[in-house]
């Protein structure tokens, strides 16, 4: 079982990563011994699609036995146990953090400079001040969504709504800020680098 990373953070904080390296059989295999139902399997995934899907339940597993994923009208996830719940997924990788007391978000990226062909997008000119590397800049796109996902509701535009604070290179700690109408909060978070991912966090 490739649990890559499990971190309990705090009593109410608790972080899985995930790196695939099963067949679609091995993690079938491997869910039927945590007691999940083969019939709520999704039928119409992609392979790649299911195996994430499949993996980010064994995750679950690790943390709650006999827990179910259920989602709100607007998509977002919470367990069943109602804890907080938040998934992230790129290439071979999958990332969980749950939330017993607040909102949470999380986000795992390749570090590369790809994301450069968007900045515009989701960069206002405070951000831009602090992107000196492709890490820096994949930092910014990985915190911005784990914020989104904090926050849970749609139209929200990563450039006007969504700041990152407090940003230094020589600690894996900042701040990051929603700032819409019906929501205005400072939420800390932290990164850390896994091969060469990033992964962000609300805390």
């Amino acid at each position: 079982m490739p649990i890559y990373q499990l971190n309990n953070v705090s009593e109410t904080i608790k972080i899985g990563v995930w790196k695939i390296t099963e067949t679609k059989k091995q993690l079938l295999e491997q869910l039927s011994t945590v007691g999940f139902n083969e019939s709520t399997i999704p039928q119409k995934k992609t392979e790649r699609g299911l195996k994430e899907w499949l993996s980010t339940r064994l995750l679950t597993a690790t943390f709650f036995e006999k827990v179910q994923i259920t989602y709100n009208p607007l998509g977002k996830p919470f367990l069943d146990n109602g804890w907080n719940l938040s998934i992230s997924h790129s290439n071979d990788f999958v990332a969980i953090i749950v939330n017993k007391q607040n909102d949470c978000g999380i986000d795992i990226e390749k570090i590369s400079d790809k994301v450069g062909r968007i900045k515009h997008k989701f960069l206002n000119p405070s951000d831009l001040k602090n992107i000196t590397t492709a890490e820096h800049l994949t930092l910014y796109w990985g915190a911005k969504e784990a914020l989104y996902k904090y926050y849970g509701k749609k139209e929200v535009l990563f450039i006007e709504h969504l700041f990152i604070k407090d940003f230094s290179p020589k600690k894996n700690t900042f701040k990051g800020e929603i700032n819409r109408q019906d929501l205005k909060v400072t939420v800390p978070m932290q990164y850390e680098i896994i091969e060469d991912y990033i992964l962000t966090y609300t805390l």
